[in-house]
């Protein structure tokens, strides 16, 4: 069984966005609503992997998306 909020029918229709600001800072929103604003790179994988369950290939590939269009929307 799973932990993550990804997983768990809680979250379920929840909206995560992840918004690049610049080359080093992302605004992070949960349900179109800020939750952090000019968060380091460093931070994102602590966001996606830990907390949500983004991890390896899945993380990359939202890193990828954001960099390209500058967000990423994900409806867990």
């Amino acid at each position: 069984m799973s932990r993550t909020r990804k997983d768990s029918r809680k979250h379920q229709g929840t909206l995560l966005e992840i918004v690049k600001v610049d080359d080093e800072a992302f605004d992070l929103l949960l349900n179109h609503e800020v939750y952090r604003t000019r968060a380091p790179l460093a931070a994102l994988p602590e966001w996606l992997c830990v907390r949500y369950g983004f991890c390896g290939k899945e993380y990359e590939a939202i890193l990828e998306e954001v960099n390209r269009a500058g967000r990423k929307i994900i409806t867990l």
